[in-house]
């Protein structure tokens, strides 16, 4: 046998063996945990964690007629800030100081929504949906009416809270 094989090996060759093995499980529980932290971590969409997106300022928006607008903000997960992201579009309606707004986002299959050319109203021109003025579902395969998004005015601007629904449900559900 050798010295090392022996039952009286030295401390010092145990004591390096244990700090080998303590480092290995240390390694392990790192290796499990880097992971865990991006399933836990918080999800925040639109920048400051919040979804209240500024839009155009009330004065440029006309009276009357829907205007389409992209919504655009910084997006945030756990770790990263990816700058001016493009996150969908709305229609706003501008009634005097009231502004509403409706996803343009089809709640059939997700097409874009159009604004009617010469008449009130929307259509999903991929399958023929059609909507009221206010939104509403009047004909096609859509399960419901285009979603509603609330609005606020800050600073003359319009703020719209941005939300994504499940598609093909009549229940409208968030989705996210």
């Amino acid at each position: 046998m050798t010295p090392a094989m022996t039952p009286g090996a030295s401390p010092a060759r145990r004591s390096l063996l244990k700090v080998a093995a303590l480092a290995c499980g240390a390694a392990a529980i790192a290796t499990m945990a880097v992971p865990a932290v991006y399933v836990l971590a918080p999800d925040r969409r639109a920048g400051n964690g919040g979804r209240w997106i500024r839009t155009l300022h009330l004065d440029a928006l006309p009276d009357g007629e829907p205007t389409r607008v992209v919504l655009i903000a910084d997006v945030r997960d756990a770790w990263t800030l990816a700058k001016d992201q493009e996150l969908g579009a709305v229609w706003l309606l501008r009634k005097g100081e009231a502004v509403t707004a409706l996803s343009a986002v089809c709640p059939h299959l997700g097409c874009a929504i159009d604004a009617r050319k010469g008449a009130p109203g929307f259509a999903c021109p991929c399958h023929d949906s059609d909507f009221g003025a206010a939104g509403e579902r009047l004909t096609g395969p859509s399960p419901r009416g285009m979603d509603p998004l609330a609005t606020r005015l800050e600073d003359g601007y319009v703020m719209v809270d941005f939300r994504e629904y499940r598609q093909g449900s009549k229940e409208r559900v968030e989705v996210g």
